[in-house]
């Protein structure tokens, strides 16, 4: 996994998922692992919407990327 090997790495999702992604990176010694959320859903939804969703998580994903061991929320 990359994070072990000392990449930054942040995962994003939609928060339906955020138990489910804690959880898979606790056990993998990742409880630390930058989660960048999105509101659910990203599917069945007009691409502007989706356009909209990225750009609210971009702060995040950097802050995640460039603060080590700083959680992305």
């Amino acid at each position: 996994m990359l994070e072990q090997r000392g990449i930054p790495t942040v995962v994003i999702g939609t928060d339906e998922f955020e138990p489910l992604a804690r959880l898979e990176a606790a056990n993998r010694g990742l409880a630390g692992l930058p989660l960048a959320l999105v509101r659910h859903p990203l599917g069945g939804i007009k691409e502007d919407e989706v356009v909209r969703k990225a750009e609210g998580v971009v702060e995040a994903v950097v802050r995640a990327l460039t603060a080590p061991g700083e959680a992305a929320g």
